[in-house]
């Protein structure tokens, strides 16, 4: 196994103990991590909006934290929702690794479990299998359907897949827009599918900058030329949940 050069790492440590985020950091930079190259966050979404500004190679994330907890930020990148390639290198931090995160940070495609807390040896060997393992396909439209179980994700996610009514006459006009012409942010009016007719996101969803690109580098695989989204998102008075 070739060591990986940890000189030229971009890294998001994300936990709510700043006492953690400080050893972890001062690890890193122990293994020759640059210090300007080590960006922090205090929860979920302070993560979300460091990674829309920050290209990372690489997040360690505590489980637990609110309002958004690990498994709920991997979800995010998963799906796309960040300006950083949904497939990134992801490594948990947590006291104690129980079945159920296990399982579910596998559906997730997580890349291991630091044990805090976390000792500069762990750190480093996590690091360097996390960035030598065979990375998931992009397929940020998959992870949708997998429940973290928290409140953060059935106000995000859950009511994204209920059933809705027809849209009614008197609301906004919707257009049909090709990929380039979509801004990232559109409300869909009409349910997004592939060409097999798998549900990619439904109607009533936002869709992200990561994932029109997606869309447009994999158009053989989903088969999206055109998107249905409104003419004017700002007129709708009802509050909408992003995808």
């Amino acid at each position: 196994m070739i060591s990986v050069d940890l000189v030229r790492l971009r890294i998001l440590i994300v936990d709510d103990q700043t006492l953690v985020r400080t050893l972890i950091s001062q690890a890193l930079q122990s293994m020759g991590i640059r210090q300007d190259h080590i960006y922090q966050a205090a929860d979920g979404t302070a993560a979300m909006r460091m990674l829309d500004i920050r290209m990372v190679d690489i997040i360690l994330c505590d489980v637990q934290m609110q309002p958004m907890n690990g498994m709920d930020l991997l979800k995010e990148l998963r799906c796309g929702h960040t300006a950083n390639v949904s497939n990134l290198p992801f490594v948990f931090l947590s006291g104690h690794a129980d079945r159920s995160n296990v399982v579910m940070a596998s559906q997730l495609h997580a890349d291991g479990f630091v044990v805090k807390p976390p000792k500069p040896a762990d750190v480093e060997k996590a690091i360097q299998t996390a960035l030598q393992r065979a990375r998931p396909e992009i397929d940020p439209f998959s992870y949708y359907h997998i429940s973290t179980g928290t409140d953060y994700d059935k106000k995000v996610f859950g009511r994204l897949f209920e059933t809705r009514a027809p849209i009614a006459h008197d609301e906004p006009e919707e257009s049909c827009l090709t990929l380039d012409k979509v801004k990232p942010g559109a409300l869909l009016t009409r349910d997004l599918r592939s060409r097999s007719g798998h549900l990619l996101l439904p109607r009533g969803a936002t869709i992200s900058a990561n994932q029109l690109s997606v869309l447009k580098d994999y158009s053989e695989r989903y088969g999206v030329a055109q998107i249905f989204v409104l003419d004017n998102p700002e007129s709708v008075a009802q509050p909408v949940v992003r995808s």
